[in-house]
């Protein structure tokens, strides 16, 4: 009983810090009109799903400790693997859209990934809607091994889903923090998902308790984890919109702003990030930058440091030194 009350109580506390890290994207949407919203769009999309599946298992847990059953409707369920499948949809379009390699490729593996979402979702519905019951055993008349089938391939797709991802745009990602937490958020889906399979594979042999033992459910503790490594991703993401030469007057080539401009596209720079980059080749502090764009000198340094990472450079003088070299060349 101890175990089921603290259970309880880690999916409010997950719940409370997904929902915590939606307001935080919604505010970034309503005050960021100038920012990536598909970027933001799709981690808003994604923490809705994240919270969504930590309030039907904090209804599972509940239900089961006041009537001591735990009786799941069929709605319930298919809206339960859904979730689950939104999860790994949406974040494979964050992952897209934060690498900054915009290649033919991800044609394919767009068109790819959605054939094999859409897939999922109509085995799911088929599997929690038609082939189990309200107690998650095997329909009258359903062979077991059938819904188990399907739940093995869902999970191994989804995982192939969400690693091909990962794998394709983690060299696109400037940021060494981003980097790093997507990869934890990615490997947290992953194994949120393949535990989720075990958890329906062991209830539709009817062999839960002897197919898992006693080890507590890591459920809540992976959702909580993924919403408060996405708080940290969103802390440290920078949803500006990328710098686009097209979106600005057209400077004499040679010039140093036609210089800045070639190079914050080369290197994906943020509109912000191509403004500081100026003003630090004009010796500009970082006090001083913070005071002339109203931000605080935190903020520019943040900014400072994603600009040295996209350069490959790691001071101000390898920055003017960068500068300097493409003027001449050009």
């Amino acid at each position: 009983m101890f175990v089921d009350e603290l259970l309880f109580f880690m999916y409010i506390f997950a719940g409370f810090a997904g929902v915590l890290a939606i307001l935080m994207v919604l505010l970034l949407i309503k005050y960021r009109h100038s920012g990536n919203q598909q970027l933001l769009k799709s981690i808003r999309d994604f923490m809705l799903c994240t919270v969504l599946i930590d309030f039907i298992y904090f209804y599972f847990t509940y239900h089961e400790l006041k009537y001591n059953e735990n009786v799941v409707t069929m709605a319930v369920r298919v809206l339960d693997m859904c979730a689950f499948i939104g999860q790994v949809y949406f974040w494979t379009i964050y992952m897209r859209e934060k690498s900054l390699f915009k290649e033919d490729r991800y044609k394919t593996m767009n068109s790819a990934s959605f054939v094999l979402i859409a897939l999922c979702v109509l085995l799911a519905i088929v599997s929690y809607g038609s082939m189990m019951d309200d107690y998650y055993l095997p329909k009258e008349g359903i062979n077991e091994y059938l819904p188990i089938t399907i739940e093995i391939i869902i999970a191994v797709t989804l995982t192939f889903i969400d690693l091909w991802y990962l794998k394709a745009a983690l060299p696109g990602v400037a940021q060494k923090v981003c980097r790093r937490l997507m990869v934890g958020i990615t490997v947290l889906l992953t194994a949120n998902g393949i535990w989720n399979a075990i958890l329906v594979i062991g209830l539709l042999l009817g062999k839960l308790n002897t197919f898992i033992g006693y080890t507590i459910d890591p459920t809540p503790i992976l959702i909580f984890a993924t919403n408060i490594v996405t708080i940290l991703l969103i802390i440290n993401e920078d949803f500006t919109a990328l710098f686009k030469s097209e979106d600005h007057e057209e400077s004499k080539p040679g010039s140093l702003t036609a210089t800045m401009d070639d190079l914050a596209e080369t290197y994906f720079l943020t509109e912000r990030e191509r403004e500081i980059m100026e003003l630090a080749y004009h010796k500009m502090t970082n006090p001083e930058i913070a005071e002339k764009l109203c931000i605080s000198k935190y903020t520019v340094k943040n900014h400072m440091h994603h600009i040295f990472e996209k350069l490959g450079i790691s001071t101000r003088a390898e920055l003017s030194a960068l500068i300097d070299e493409n003027i001449a060349a050009s």
